[in-house]
Formats: C-alpha cells, structure tokens, sequence
C-alpha cells in the first residue's frame, strides 16, 4: 500500500514598523564664583552684573545669561554667585525596519504579532543608542567649552575684586596710585 503525504506549503509574511520621535538631551554643571565680601551685597553684585555685560551677557533682574556656540547656555544667579552651564542638542529620529518569516498557514496572526513586537524592540533599541550617540555628543560639547569658560569667570572675579578694592580703597580715604599687573595683582596706596 502506498501512503501519499499532501505536500505543505510555506508562506512568507513580512512586517514593517516605523518609529518616529523627536530626543530633546541636555547636560549640564553647576559651581560658584569665589567672590570676596568686600563691600556690601548689593554692591558686589552690581560690580559682577556689570563685569558680566561686559562680556555678552544680558541681565534679567538677578540673573546673568549668555548663549554660546554649539547650544551651550551659561546662567548666573548674582545673588548666589552661582553658575549653571548647560549643553543642549535634540534630533529627529525616523528609522523602520522590516522583518520576515515563513509559515505553515497565511493567516498564522500568533506569529505575526511576534515579529511585529520584535521590529518594535529592533527600533527602540536603535532609538536609545542613537539618543545616547547624541548625549554624548552634547557632553562633549559642554566639557570642551568648560575650561574656556571657568578661565573666563576666573577672569570676571578678579575684575570684581579689583572693583571692589578700588571702591573700598575710595571709601577709606584719598587714593593716591593704583598699579595693575598683568596677572591680576592690584596695589593701591591710600591717604588715610
């Protein structure tokens, strides 16, 4: 006796899945000035409001802030003496991706549903390494601009003392001299 098997057939059934998003990151620090209380409050933060415009920031009310190139923004509270520095980057993400299988019967939905959730986790995993490229990317930034900027500070703090100094050395009798060096040493002589 023979036996005849029917012959099976296999079909191929493939998904295709896109993602779409928009990945704000930011990266940020925060310090404070060294700022010598050599005159009152008010005073001092006047002198470091000023030395700041000075240098491109603007002043809104008791802060200080300044964009720089490559999305990095710069924020001085003055009456704190303190400062955020923070990089910031964003991208548009539109990635797909397809996958294919073949099966025993065309309408096997079980399966279907399997490849369509493995595309969807294909995509979030290419979505979270393209975010960290990006974050990446904007501490980069932000740790290439640090060493500029904390010299620049340094800079607008010993501008302010020397400020202050002056305005003290004024307050305490007649100035006779003031001499400046280049690496930022002040002498000044006082007639009490």
């Amino acid at each position: 006796m023979r036996y005849h098997s029917p012959m099976s057939r296999a079909y191929r059934i493939a998904v295709r899945e896109s993602l779409s998003r928009h990945v704000p990151v930011d990266d940020g620090v925060s310090s404070s000035l060294e700022l010598l209380p050599i005159l009152q409050k008010e005073r001092m933060r006047e002198l470091l409001a000023a030395e700041l415009e000075a240098r491109g920031f603007t002043r809104d009310g008791a802060s200080a802030t300044r964009s720089q190139a490559g999305g990095v923004r710069v924020k001085v509270d003055l009456e704190r003496g303190t400062v955020d520095i923070v990089a910031e980057g964003h991208t548009d993400l539109e990635l797909s991706t397809e996958r294919t299988a073949v099966v025993a019967e065309p309408q096997d939905g079980g399966r279907t549903q399997a490849l369509q959730a493995a595309a969807r986790q294909a995509l979030e995993r290419e979505a979270r390494v393209e975010e960290e490229a990006l974050r990446k990317q904007v501490t980069s930034r932000l740790e290439g601009t640090l060493q500029d900027l904390r010299a620049e500070l340094d800079g607008v703090v010993n501008r302010v003392t020397a400020n202050a100094l002056k305005a003290r050395a004024a307050e305490l009798g007649e100035v006779q001299a003031i001499h400046e060096e280049p690496n930022g040493n002040v002498t000044i002589t006082v007639r009490v």
